[in-house]
């Protein structure tokens, strides 16, 4: 049901985004028309810093909690995410008949969050496995880290029309001014790879021990793709909207350290995996203004959001029973959401 309403929300909104555009042309004139566009080969190459801002599904479970009271110390929504930097990189050319291609490649590095607490001997990981393992409790400080890298590919072939409005008198100041408009329909293929990492690390000023458990993902969706980018150029000012929305067969792994008893020197759990198939999804968004520098050169700035569903984020992934098989399981079907600004320069000759 929920994959049900996303794929029609995300066919809704391309749909309303290539009817905005042509609606706009159409306001600026009643001599605008849509034709294939037929100018011969134009090439296009961007490149972009991103700034976002991630949000995910690691809920409010436990890690580490004050063995006296119960209460949670440290919770897996404690790990919150500065905004992260990344590229954006792209190259395409239009050509004859309104026929032509591009690929692009977007990163998002440097992603990682952590917690703290500070305790009297009195901080443990989660039950049940800190009755288990002795480094794993009676702690005085706790720390939880999480980071996460993200790297994203795509190759589309793209249907081109294209409406050019010649300036007119007018009461509206935006119909004096010359318009090129330009949709593009695209249909490809997108990859999308998220490597997350997470630990837990608790120290002990009494026994001077030193306890940690591990985990790490990786979650690669593979899949075809449709989208529409609309562009308005007026003279120095312009638009570009970009929906695009991918179906993804989704490969998830999960891989766990030993967990070591450090005080009486015995491996208590070792390492252990798991993984799994899933159905997954890449939607993303992009509005940008641009304003242009010369005949070729644009400065781009905008807004983005970056969607995944299908995925199998590292906290999740920790088991805290004594169950002979845990630690064997995998958690995916999740989502990450990321939102925030970019920055850069276009370049078409």
């Amino acid at each position: 049901m929920f994959v049900g309403a996303t794929k029609s929300r995300i066919a809704a909104l391309l749909c309303c985004l290539a009817l905005a555009c042509r609606a706009a042309t159409a306001a600026a004139g009643s001599g605008s028309q849509w034709l294939p566009c037929d100018r011969g080969w134009e090439s296009y190459a961007t490149a972009e810093a991103l700034l976002l801002q991630r949000d995910n599904e690691t809920g409010g479970a436990a890690l580490v909690i004050n063995g006296d009271t119960l209460q949670t110390a440290i919770a897996g929504n404690s790990l919150q995410f500065p905004v992260a930097p990344g590229v954006r990189l792209g190259y395409g050319r239009h050509g004859p008949e309104g026929i032509g291609w591009e690929i692009g490649y977007a990163g998002l590095y440097g992603m990682f969050a952590d917690a703290t607490a500070v305790g009297n001997g009195n901080l443990e990981i989660a039950p049940d496995l800190a009755s288990a393992v002795a480094n794993l409790r009676n702690a005085s400080a706790a720390r939880a880290t999480y980071g996460s890298v993200l790297n994203t590919a795509e190759a589309n072939l793209l249907l081109s029309e294209v409406s050019f409005h010649r300036p007119r008198r007018s009461a509206y100041v935006m119909e004096s001014y010359p318009c090129h408009a330009w949709l593009d329909w695209l249909a490809g293929f997108r990859w999308a790879g998220l490597d997350e990492q997470a630990s837990i690390l608790l120290a002990s000023d009494a026994t001077d021990a030193v306890g940690r458990y591990g985990v790490r993902t990786s979650s690669n969706l593979f899949g075809g793709q449709l989208g529409v980018r609309s562009r308005m150029q007026w003279r120095r000012l312009g638009f570009e909207g970009c929906l695009k929305a991918a179906v993804a067969s989704a490969n998830t792994s999960q891989s766990q350290d030993p967990i070591v008893d450090t005080v009486i020197h015995d491996v208590y759990r070792p390492a252990r995996s798991s993984q799994n198939s899933t159905v997954g999804g890449i939607f993303d968004i992009n509005f940008s203004l641009l304003y242009r520098i010369d005949e070729a050169w644009r400065l781009r700035v905008g807004y983005n959001s970056i969607w995944l569903t299908g995925v199998a984020l590292a906290p999740s992934q920790f088991d805290f029973s004594n169950s002979p098989t845990a630690g064997t399981s995998i958690t995916d079907s999740q989502t990450l959401w990321l939102n925030g600004m970019n920055l850069g320069l276009e370049r078409r000759w």
